[in-house]
Order: C-alpha cells, then sequence, then structure tokens
C-alpha cells in the first residue's frame, strides 16, 4: 500500500472513536484475541488502524481503528506490522490491552478513495441536500424537504458495526434525543430524526424494520433509512462523511452528525462522537425558535 493510501485510511478513521469518559465495571467487559496487520498508527490519539481477520465469537474479519489505553502500547509499532492483540469489549468502548508484534509483511494495494475526498462537505448556513430520495424502514420513499418546516438531525451509521462506540454509540445518543423531543411541548411533533445505513446491501427494509423495533424508534420522529450505494455515498459525502469499502465487505468511515433548521439549512454539524444529545436538543430549541 502507498503511503498515501495509508493517509486515505488514517483519515476515514478521523474522528470516527471519540473515547467516552465512563464508570463501567472492567468486570462487565468481554475479552478477544485479535491477529492482523496495522495500517496506521495515530499516537497523538492513542488509536491504531488494524486490518484484522475473524475475531472468533464475536466479529468478522475487517479494518477498524481501535483505541489503547495506554500510549506505551504503540511504541515502535508502524504500518505493516504483523500484530496480535487483547481486545477488551464493553457496554460502551473497547479498547486494546495489548498489541504485539508478531512480523512485518507488505501492504496491499488500499481501497478506492471514498466519494467524500472530491466533495466540499456541507457548512453551518449552507442548503442541505433536501431532495435526495432515501428509503425508510417501513419502505416509504422520503426526503428531508418533506419535512420542510420541522427541525431534523441526520447521522450515519451501519446495523454490522460492532464496536459500542461507533454506529452503536449513535443509536444511544439518538434515543436519548428522541426521548427528550417526546417529552418537550415545544419539540414534539417539530422534530425528525434520521438515522442513515451507508450499507444497502445488508442493511435492507427488514433489516432495518427489525433495528428500528429493536431501537424502540417513533416513527412520527425517529426513521432509519438507505438508498442504493450511488446515492446514499453522494448523500453522506455532502455531510462530510467518508465511506470506504474493500472486496471483503469491509467498511470503514467517520461519524458526522448535523442539525438541519426548519428552513432547510445546516444548523450544526458535529464531527465523530464530541457531542451530547443535550447540544443537540438545544440546537433543535434554537433552530425551532428562530
Amino acid at each position: 500500500m502507498s503511503q498515501a493510501s495509508v493517509l486515505v485510511r488514517s483519515a476515514i478513521a478521523v474522528g470516527v472513536v471519540g473515547m467516552l469518559t465512563s464508570c463501567q465495571s472492567r468486570a462487565d467487559t468481554r475479552q478477544y484475541e485479535l491477529r492482523g496487520q496495522i495500517l496506521a498508527v495515530r499516537s497523538e490519539a492513542n488509536e491504531v488502524l488494524i486490518k484484522h481477520g475473524d475475531i472468533l465469537e464475536f466479529m468478522p474479519g475487517m479494518t477498524m481503528p481501535f483505541k489503547v489505553h495506554d500510549a506505551a502500547l504503540l511504541s515502535g509499532k508502524t504500518a505493516g506490522d504483523l500484530v496480535t492483540a487483547t481486545l477488551m469489549v464493553g457496554e460502551r468502548e473497547a479498547w486494546l490491552t495489548s498489541l504485539d508484534k508478531t512480523g512485518t509483511a507488505p501492504l496491499e494495494d488500499g481501497p478506492t478513495m471514498p466519494l467524500g475526498t472530491f466533495v466540499e462537505p456541507l457548512r453551518p448556513g449552507d442548503d442541505a441536500p433536501v431532495e435526495t430520495v432515501l428509503v425508510d424502514h417501513e419502505a416509504h420513499e422520503i426526503s428531508l424537504a418533506k419535512w420542510r418546516g420541522s427541525a431534523i438531525v441526520v447521522t450515519f451509521i451501519y446495523l454490522r458495526c460492532p464496536l459500542p462506540e461507533f454506529c452503536p454509540l449513535m443509536d444511544r445518543r439518538f434515543g436519548a434525543i428522541q426521548r427528550a423531543v417526546h417529552d418537550s411541548p415545544a419539540l414534539n411533533g417539530r422534530t425528525r430524526l434520521l438515522s442513515v445505513s451507508f450499507d444497502p446491501d445488508a442493511d435492507t427494509t427488514p433489516r432495518l424494520k427489525a433495528h428500528a423495533d429493536k431501537l424502540d424508534t417513533d416513527p412520527a420522529i425517529w426513521r432509519l433509512a438507505t438508498a442504493s450505494r450511488e446515492t446514499v455515498d453522494g448523500f453522506a459525502a455532502r455531510f462530510g462523511v467518508h465511506v470506504s469499502r474493500e472486496a471483503d465487505h469491509t467498511i470503514t468511515h467517520n461519524l458526522r452528525t448535523a442539525v438541519i433548521g426548519p428552513d432547510g439549512k445546516i444548523v450544526q454539524i458535529y464531527n465523530g462522537s464530541d457531542w451530547t444529545p443535550a447540544q443537540v436538543v438545544e440546537d433543535l430549541r434554537r433552530a425551532l425558535a428562530r
């Protein structure tokens, strides 16, 4: 893999994982052995990007960024290193407690450049892509244009995402926002939440419906949706989401969450997981008070 490809992968991973501060007991965690190859090391973020094989009883092989609590684990590690690692997975975070080099190997060619690399992302004040047609978890065609007059929160997920501080965290945050909206006369009936899957091959309408039921979504407030790869990738790219797919079905992505005003203009865009439901609820209140 060329240095440029490694940098692309690293850029895709920027902002994907936000370490959560939690009083979670270590007794609640599960432990797994991981074997793979390092593609990039981000010491400043205590993060390493690893292309790994199947993790027994947890997840199939894919490329994912992993956090470390002990920065010393990254010392001396570089792209191309073959490693074994111990992965700890709790309810709200996952991290490596060991990372041992076992050898080195040439890096394969990286994935194609994600569409978002070539698209100027939206900024506050810009018009949102309201005309893009998606299909929601109830098989209805929807677009942001149909919700004009409402304040909207949009985020991007995929159902196979295995690490709790990635897409499952977005689900939990949206669940909290939905509860706040439901309990607020100022927001209820005037707010929409939209989780867009960029994995349409796997996230079919029945699977989105099952996931929506699991999350106890209220379709009057929160919908899950997707579209064809071309459509959903183009839509996501406008919001600054980079989606990279490999031949082995690995998906690497960053997290972006947008608040859109009732006039269809971007109010706020949050990068990664560095936001709280309370912040977004306040954004919604301000947007609807204009």
